[in-house]
């Protein structure tokens, strides 16, 4: 596997104000279940500092604790909020749910793998698989959700841990909800640098001066609030096709908790949701509010620039009968840039009042 094209991927990046609070002394990080075999219980009173999860904001934390259970299995505990920006239907959705995720990954990796700080993180891929829909429906209190995961390791020639891919069981208050995967590494700051110059100097430049188009109207994307809607309104080609023009919002709270250099993994993984609830309801008939994404596998092979144009274009399956979630349709959506797919994805759209 070549180093430096695995690294080109999205990325995530710890704030510099973190350090100080992740660990003792200096910012190094200690190993903090040096005996897991000891049973203990995990905590939902606090969440866990900010920067072990690489947010700014204190309010977007929703990782609580976490444990190591054995060699290379881990928990991590987390309260879902019922008030998030995200947050529009009577269930915990797929950003909530992909968050969690996120978070136990660059969690595990500083507090229980000893990434250090300065490493700035690269996701090469996701996936989320929901199992119970009626398990993901809010309750009178915030859910207390727990994510199970098995780290794969891999290291370079000198020993380093350069990365690694997950798998875990997602859970909502004690109930098995879905099944989540992720991929991700590790670069020293300078290598990050290094190659993200190195992008954009192949890049056409003359395209940045381009206006930011109108967003769709929230209600044709499957949304409420207009600050979530992160793309035009679809158009469609051919038969089964849909096409639109990613529209990010740089100071939206959530998918812009803080400044990054490159269109975030999270946003991406929100325009393909939306192209693909748009397509599905407007190629069947239906209301977009009663659709609702039931899995997504998300690969990223390149930054998706902040200041160019980029589209995402869908492709529909023909629809197919789920004995879980009963009408089910499969989309292909792509992100493109400057005539290159930054991203794709495969997902599943299910109709749930």
């Amino acid at each position: 596997m070549n180093e430096r094209e695995d690294m080109n991927r999205t990325t995530t990046e710890p704030q510099p104000v973190a350090t100080a609070a992740a660990g003792p002394g200096d910012g190094e990080l200690v190993h903090l279940d040096p005996d897991y075999g000891e049973p203990r219980e995990l905590g939902y009173d606090a969440t866990v500092p900010r920067g072990l999860v690489h947010r700014n904001a204190v309010s977007e934390v929703f990782a609580t604790d976490s444990r190591q259970t054995a060699e290379n299995t881990f928990e991590v505990a987390a309260q879902l909020p019922r008030g998030h920006v995200m947050l529009e239907t009577p269930a915990y959705d797929l950003p909530l749910l992909l968050e969690a995720c996120r978070q136990t990954g660059v969690l595990i990796s500083h507090r229980h793998l000893d990434v250090p700080m300065d490493r700035a993180f690269i996701m090469r891929g996701m996936s989320l698989h929901v199992g119970d829909l009626d398990g993901l429906r809010q309750g009178p209190e915030p859910a207390r959700a727990m994510v199970r995961t098995e780290a794969d390791l891999y290291r370079n020639r000198a020993g380093r841990l350069r990365g690694y891919d997950f798998r875990g069981d997602v859970f909502i208050n004690g109930a098995e909800v879905a099944k989540a995967t992720g991929a991700l590494i590790f670069v020293s700051r300078p290598a990050y640098q290094a190659l993200r110059t190195k992008g954009r100097d192949a890049l056409d430049w003359s395209a940045a001066a381009a206006p930011r188009p109108v967003p769709a109207p929230p209600a044709v994307v499957g949304r409420r609030d207009p600050r979530n809607v992160v793309i035009t309104d679809p158009v469609q080609r051919g038969d089964h096709g849909w096409r639109a023009t990613v529209v990010p919002d740089h100071g939206h709270p959530h998918l812009f908790d803080h400044p990054l250099d490159h269109l975030p993994g999270n946003l991406l993984i929100e325009a393909a949701r939306q192209v693909a609830v748009a397509a599905a309801a407007r190629s069947a008939g239906l209301d977009p509010a009663t659709l609702v994404p039931v899995s997504v596998e998300a690969s990223f092979s390149s930054f998706c620039e902040n200041d160019l144009p980029s589209t995402v274009e869908a492709d529909l399956a023909p629809f197919r009968s789920d004995e879980r979630f009963g009408p089910v349709v499969g989309v292909d959506v792509r992100v493109n840039q400057q005539g290159t797919t930054n991203s794709t994805f495969r997902i599943e759209v299910a109709q749930w009042a």
